[in-house]
């Protein structure tokens, strides 16, 4: 058993937490990643309002007993104000805020006894964090998917950097999606690991099938850096269209000539109905190192598996030289 700070603060059975999925952060995997014993987050972008999150909480109530929670971007998109009022009425526990600073939220989530977590991409984000009140932060490597900030630092080096910085608990992410990249987290000071990618490829996602299919053959280097000219750097899936608006933005494309490819229609189009020539997907470097699609149990426990073997094997290895 692996306990760490991150499993006590959560009261969860591994250091494995789900990262936020728009449009795919919903019940279906959600329940599935908190019933495997890891974090499930809901996705508040991923609904029109908070009625429908509310609704989709309790489906994953009806899944599970166990703790999960909600990932509210703020700022990225659309105000989130009304999604803060439905974590606070549906009673969850546990939010993890990526984007803007969380801080007008701050005094709302203690008076509700939320524990809260941000994203950060570098340490002076985290000290900031620390600052405000947040219960742990969560490391944002180059590697990941998403937004992982403006400065191309790897997981590696950050995790070195902050985690001794600080004295709240450290999500790593970026990068990790297997029990050896668990152990290196783990190695280097974090007490868990925040994984996106890794999650696309169960079975219970909702992604669709054809383009869950296409990225099983997708390696470490189809992955591509976008909004770069608008400040919102997003890890990207290198298709057509992504390569297609690295042109224009180069170009210097205005921000009408980019919201045809970042547009919330043309993304379901793509994670919805199969359209790879429609939208842009938020794809992590991991994608590489993924082979088949499994259900999120057999995911989770063979991660936490290998970590352990990894860790008995090293420790063997330890006390046969005789550095114990």
């Amino acid at each position: 058993m692996i306990r760490t700070a991150i499993t006590d603060l959560f009261n969860i059975k591994y250091p494995i937490i789900q990262g936020g999925l728009q449009g795919l952060g919903t019940s279906e995997l959600v329940g599935s990643v908190s019933e495997a014993g890891a974090l499930g987050l809901i996705t508040a972008g991923s609904y029109r309002n908070k009625f429908e999150m509310k609704r989709d909480i309790e489906n994953v109530r009806n899944k599970t007993d166990n703790p999960f929670g909600v990932n509210i971007a703020i700022g990225i998109r659309r105000p989130m104000d009304e999604f803060v009022e439905g974590v606070i009425e549906a009673g969850v526990p546990i939010v993890f805020t990526s984007g803007n600073n969380p801080q007008k939220y701050m005094s709302k989530f203690k008076e509700n006894h939320i524990t809260v977590v941000h994203v950060a991409p570098n340490l002076r984000f985290a000290k900031k964090a620390e600052e405000i009140g947040c219960d742990a932060v969560v490391i944002n490597g180059y590697e990941g998917g998403g937004h992982p900030g403006p400065e191309d630092h790897s997981s590696l080096i950050l995790l070195q950097e902050i985690v001794p910085k600080l004295s709240i608990p450290v999500i790593a992410a970026g990068g990790f999606a297997t029990g050896k990249s668990l152990l290196a987290a783990l190695s280097l000071g974090a007490s868990a690991i925040q994984m996106g990618t890794r999650f696309l490829f169960s079975e219970e996602s909702i992604l669709h099938p054809v383009i869950k299919e296409e990225l099983l053959h997708v390696d470490i280097s189809d992955t591509t850096i976008v909004k770069k000219s608008i400040k919102k750097h997003n890890r990207v899936w290198s298709t057509d269209n992504a390569q297609r608006l690295q042109v224009i933005e180069s170009n210097g494309g205005t921000l009408e000539d980019i919201l045809p490819f970042i547009n919330g229609e043309t993304y379901k189009e793509l994670i919805y109905k199969g359209n790879k020539n429609s939208g842009i997907m938020s794809l992590g470097q991991s994608v590489g190192l993924v082979q088949k699609i499994e259900p999120v149990k057999q995911i989770v426990d063979s991660i936490v598996e290998v970590c352990e073997k990894q860790l008995e094997r090293l420790n063997q290895t330890s006390s046969e030289k005789g550095l114990n």
